[in-house]
Order: structure tokens, then sequence, then C-alpha cells
């Protein structure tokens, strides 16, 4: 235990070195230039630790009940670990975990900082072998895991701030020892904006920021963010609460810290129940043409989209109900000059009186453009009843060879252990058992991993957490 209370300097810049290295460090490159790695990988044994960043409200924010992070660990020895709290309000406190051997440890961020409404917290785990997540349970639900990567640009293609109901933040987490000052640049229904005050945000030193967007830009069907940091690297995410009539929802998403020509996406099909969405954000100061398409099973499913966007300027993209094999499907999204974008799904539906089953709740997904051949999956069984496993293989040319495993039990019904995907096609599985706790996914070519969860109080999607070193650029 002793090793763990190192005087605060080296502290300090074992972090800094540490978010540096899990950033942009990879052993594969090319002419001396690292790969980029997966916003949210976990290290494996023999390997550098990991530093998690979890952001969001706590229990004394209007519309929460309760945030509670997990940190579930999947090593065959003690974990010792260390965790930073700091809130809205200027303070900030430390103190070492020790987990068991593949045991489970909850922190509840407003039980350390009474009286805060937002929190963010640090998990600095030198060993490797935790996976974290969180869940956000009051006027909605969400779940998705905490964020292993720092970045001096962020991407938040949707949000909305129309009336009535509809409220929107951004956050901003820096997590170091230094000052960092970022720009804001939003699109909003009348064009591009930016506020009086969101030029030069200054964000302290192992603090927490709050920028409401709703009293800056009011009324708006849709805004769209980017923010770019002058000085220091942050974590950035947009918290998003609706109240209208019979829906309420909530929904928390970390920025894409990566704009790319091919971006990649999950969907989900409600039908005539829900809305869906696709936000696309052009960060280029010139006119970038894209294409939307989409995949599932048994090849693409609809005719793909077109779209024009103009330099500086968003797209919103309402999709219409199709006919799928299942629920959740694939999206590609390209640019055809290979100018980078930044793209949002956005799925949403409403609970109707004489239809109690039907789903109430928001949720979006950041588009990225990386996969990856090692995935590990967490269900958390308070916020999961039943939902789908949705895999993805980008790569347009080379077939996935993919197996499913579970260290704890047997896979759930229905899902086999052993598939193959064909280039640029998509697969769900129905799983309806909420005692299954842990999901290892491994793949001859890099894939995407996502879980659509469901319980009374909503639905969400979320991505699985990579393997630290099995991320690659999907083949084109």
């Amino acid at each position: 235990m002793n090793i763990f209370r190192l005087p605060t300097f080296f502290l300090i810049i074992v972090l800094l070195v540490s978010v540096f290295v899990f950033s942009i460090e990879s052993d594969d490159g090319i002419e001396g230039i690292p790969l980029p790695v997966y916003p949210v990988e976990v290290s494996t044994v023999d390997e550098s630790g990991d530093l998690w960043f979890c952001i969001g409200p706590t229990g004394e924010l209007d519309g929460i009940d309760e945030r509670t992070i997990t940190l579930t660990s999947f090593s065959n020895s003690d974990t010792f670990g260390r965790v930073t709290i700091a809130d809205d309000l200027g303070n900030d406190i430390e103190r070492e975990i020790l987990l068991g051997p593949k045991q489970s440890f909850d922190i509840k961020p407003e039980q350390s900082v009474p009286g805060a409404k937002w929190a963010a917290v640090t998990i600095e785990i030198p060993s490797g072998e935790v996976l974290v997540k969180q869940k956000i349970i009051g006027n909605g639900l969400d779940s998705e895991p905490c964020i292993t990567t720092t970045s001096d640009s962020w991407y938040l293609p949707w949000s909305s701030t129309l009336r009535p109901g509809n409220q929107a933040s951004l956050l901003f987490y820096n997590p170091f020892q230094a000052p960092a000052v970022a720009d804001l640049h939003f699109v909003g229904d009348v064009g591009r904006r930016e506020t009086l005050d969101s030029q030069g945000v200054v964000i302290p030193s192992r603090s927490l920021v709050v920028f409401d967007i709703t009293s800056r830009i009011p009324d708006s069907s849709v805004v769209s963010a980017t923010v770019d940091v002058r000085v220091g690297q942050l974590v950035v995410a947009r918290m998003q609460m609706t109240e209208e009539g019979n829906q309420k929802a909530l929904d928390l998403v970390y920025g894409s810290n990566r704009a790319a020509n091919r971006v990649f996406l999950t969907g989900y099909e409600q039908g005539v129940k829900g809305t869906e969405l696709i936000s696309i954000l052009n960060p280029n100061n010139e006119l970038v043409e894209v294409e939307v398409s989409f995949f599932d099973a048994v090849g693409q499913t609809v005719q793909p989209r077109k779209l024009e966007l103009r330099a500086l300027q968003r797209q919103v993209l309402e999709l219409e109900t199709f006919t799928s094999a299942s629920p959740t499907y694939g999206v590609e999204v390209k640019s055809f000059d290979g100018e980078p974008i930044a793209v949002s799904f956005i799925s949403s539906a409403s609970k109707s009186s004489d239809e109690e089953s039907l789903d109430v709740g928001l949720t979006s997904q950041n588009g990225v453009d990386l996969a990856a051949r090692n995935w590990k999956l967490i269900f958390e069984s308070p916020s999961f009843e039943n939902g789908y496993l949705s895999v993805f293989n980008p790569n347009s040319r080379t077939i996935a060879s993919i197996k499913f495993s579970n260290q704890d039990s047997l896979l759930p019904l229905g899902m086999p252990d052993q598939i193959e995907l064909d280039g640029l096609e998509s697969i769900s599985f129905s799983i309806t058992d909420s005692s299954i706790k842990t999901l290892d996914i491994d793949s001859t070519s890099p894939v995407l991993v996502s879980v659509l969860g469901r319980n009374s109080s909503g639905f969400y999607l979320e991505t699985g957490i990579a393997v630290s070193k099995t991320s690659q650029i999907p083949v084109p």
C-alpha cells in the first residue's frame, strides 16, 4: 500500500506522461507516425496501466436520482488504484482503493462532494485489467464506459435547446495541474454562433467547468459544438435532458476527439414509435459532399443518402422507417473529397398511455473512425433488462471471423460462439438474460461493438471497451 502514497510532484508527472501515452501511443506506425488509439481502451496483463475519466451530474441536479461509477476487475490478483474527484464548486479530493481479484467496486460521486451538482472523476489503475463505466438514473437512463483519452479537439454534432423542456450542457474536465484554455464554436438553427463568453474559456487545473448551452443558444432544435483547446488538453462531454409531455429522458455522451473522412455508427430502428436522426458537422472552411449508407446482416438496407454541407455548418438527416433483419444496423458516413467530418446518431421515443410497453427515453452515439480486434463488455443488471448486442465490420473488403466468450457463464441464449461477417456487414443478437455480466469478443480484423440496453426507465446505446493495442483504421 505504501507504494501508492507517493509525493504529489511524482504523481503529477505520472499523470501527465500516462495520459500523453494513452492518447497517442501505438506500437504500429508508418514512417515514425504513431497510429491513433480508440477513445476507450483497457490495458491487459504485462502492459502499462490506465487512466479513466468519468464526468457527469450528481444526484443533487434536478432530474437525476443517482450516478454510479463501477470498476470491474478481470485480474487474478489484487488491484490498487487512486481516485480523484473534482466538482463544479472547486473541491478536489483523493482516495486510494483496492479491488480483489475479479471483484467490482462502486463510486457515487455525490457522497464525496455533497452539494455539488456536477463531478468529474479520474481513476488511476497502474496495473490495468479494470473496466470502468458509469450509469445515470433519473428522468431517464444512461449507461456507458468512461473515457481513457484527453484531447485538444472535441466535436459534438448534436444537442437541443428547443423549448419547452430541453436542457443541454457542455462539461469540460481538466485533470492536469496547469490551466487549460479553450475556444467554443456553435452551429444552431440560424447558422454558426459564438457567444460573448465562448472564446478563451479558462478551465483551471484539476477542475470541472459547466457551460450552459440552453441559456446561451436558446430555442434551437439542434446545436452542434466544436471545442478547440488552445492550451492543454481536456475531456469534454455533453449532457442532454428532455421533459416534454409524457416524455422524460436524459443522455450523456463524450465528444469525438477526431474528425475523419470515414465515420461509423450503430443505428437503432424503433419504427413509428420513435424518431431517429443523424447530425453531420462540417468543421472545414469549404463545402463538403457526404454519403450516408446503412448496413445489416444481408448487406445494404436502403439507398445511400447524399448531402452537401456548407463550410462550418451542420445538417440533420431524419431517417425514415425501413425494414431490417434486426433493430440495430451499421452506419457509414463518408466524405467524397476526403475532408474530415463529425457525426452523431440520435434516437428518441415516448410512451403512450395505451402502449405502456414502449420504450421511453433518448440516446445518442458519436461516430468513430477506428475499430478494434478485441473487445470487452460489461452488462450492468440494474440498468440492463434486455437489449441487443451489435457487431459491425466496417472493412469494405475483409471478412471478419469473430469469437464470443464469457468467463463467468454460458453465452446468452441464441448467441453463437463464432460467426463470420463480410465486409460492411452488421449483425445483432437479442439478449434477454439479465444475469450475464461480461462478454469478450475477438476478431481477426477490426470490428465495432455496441450494446443497446433497455429497462423500465429507458434505453441507451453504449460502445464496447477496446483492448489496448488492437485498434486500427478500417480498410476502405
